[in-house]
């Protein structure tokens, strides 16, 4: 009976995706998932309102770490809900109230709540992936290939979108932008350790799970990750880049960009994590 409670108010509560009479959807808003003492972090799940068990994807915002919001990533999330999957967007530490790497430890976190709750939202606990872009981007990598020991933090595959996997390019040695030196406790040039510590590119490891990358035509070339997938390939991980013509930086911004993104994201997680 508490089964049938369950979906019963989970139906309740559906709505109607962009006017798509044809697929109802169910959103749970501001779902606590870890306190710290700056505040609750929160995150926002949407699934189809069906009962059935789904992989789901972690959706992570940009905003150099230091803006964004949950939110802007809703478009995506509702994208990743018609193929079928729950997608979870979620907040984290911005850089006002943590630098590094607070932000990694807050996907983790947002990943074991998934799991540990895994019954409450319909979720396959043994396919969970996460996607990013940009400073999301580099979080959705990174957690993948920094192993915190814990597998309940460890997603099952993830998707870099214009992301940065290398700390250690010239670029991001010699930049002068704030936000890098924000996130990382100063810029390179102060705190090189820092920079090695946080690059993705120095985690890769035989282990990892899948990780693939989306950049726009337009990014700057180190969103490729050339190297970052090289040396993943030499360790046998599975790795792609999907570049999507015309686009920018910010290639989840106009709708002709994002549902190129979410047809990529589909096909990487069909093969590396519905079909695991």
């Amino acid at each position: 009976m508490k089964q049938i409670l369950r979906w019963c108010g989970f139906i309740l509560f559906c709505f109607h995706l962009n006017g798509n009479s044809d697929l109802e959807l169910k959103k749970w808003e501001d779902v606590k998932f870890i306190s710290h003492l700056s505040g609750d972090l929160v995150l926002d799940v949407f699934r189809p309102y069906d009962p059935k068990e789904r992989p789901a994807i972690l959706c992570l915002h940009g905003g150099f770490w230091a803006k964004g919001s949950k939110k802007f990533m809703h478009p995506l999330a509702e994208g990743l809900v018609e193929k079928g999957y729950v997608a979870v967007c979620s907040n984290y530490r911005l850089t006002d109230v943590a630098p590094a790497p607070a932000q990694l430890h807050d996907v983790f976190s947002a990943i074991r709540f998934l799991r540990e709750n895994a019954t409450d939202y319909g979720i396959d606990p043994e396919k969970i992936g996460v996607t990013g872009s940009s400073a999301g981007g580099y979080l959705a990598v990174m957690a993948a290939v920094f192993d915190t020991g814990d597998k309940r933090t460890r997603p099952n595959a993830a998707v870099g979108m214009g992301a940065q996997t290398d700390l250690l390019s010239p670029h991001i040695q010699n930049s002068t932008v704030l936000n890098w030196s924000k996130f990382m406790g100063g810029f390179y040039r102060e705190v090189p350790q820092n920079y090695i510590k946080q690059s993705p590119i120095n985690h890769l490891s035989s282990d990892d799970p899948p990780v693939a990358i989306i950049c726009g035509e337009y990014d700057k070339p180190s969103t490729r990750a050339n190297a970052f997938r090289q040396k993943a390939l030499q360790l046998g991980v599975p790795t792609s880049l999907t570049e999507i013509s015309g686009a920018p930086h910010g290639l989840l911004k106009a709708t002709e960009h994002r549902r190129i993104a979410i047809d990529a994201l589909d096909e990487f997680f069909t093969v590396h994590l519905v079909g695991k």
